[in-house]
């Protein structure tokens, strides 16, 4: 993965992940409808809970920049 969180920052790590996945949206590095990586995969690669994982989706989907679908995944 090429994201990534300082722990150390004094931005929260759901914030530095939004930011993130916002921009690869929003300059195309993530093509509209392409699946967003899971939860899961995610929190356990940055070393985050999957509910601050969850957050930054959240996010994501209510400013417009995902869809959630359930059984499915998230998508750009």
């Amino acid at each position: 993965m090429k994201y990534t969180v300082e722990k150390h920052s004094g931005e929260t790590a759901y914030m530095q992940l939004y930011r993130q996945l916002r921009e690869d949206i929003v300059s195309g590095a993530v093509p509209h409808g392409a699946r967003l990586p899971s939860k899961r995969l995610l929190a356990e690669e940055l070393e985050l809970s999957v509910i601050t994982v969850e957050h930054a989706y959240a996010l994501l989907v209510d400013e417009g920049y995902a869809q959630a679908r359930p059984r499915s995944g998230d998508f750009a």
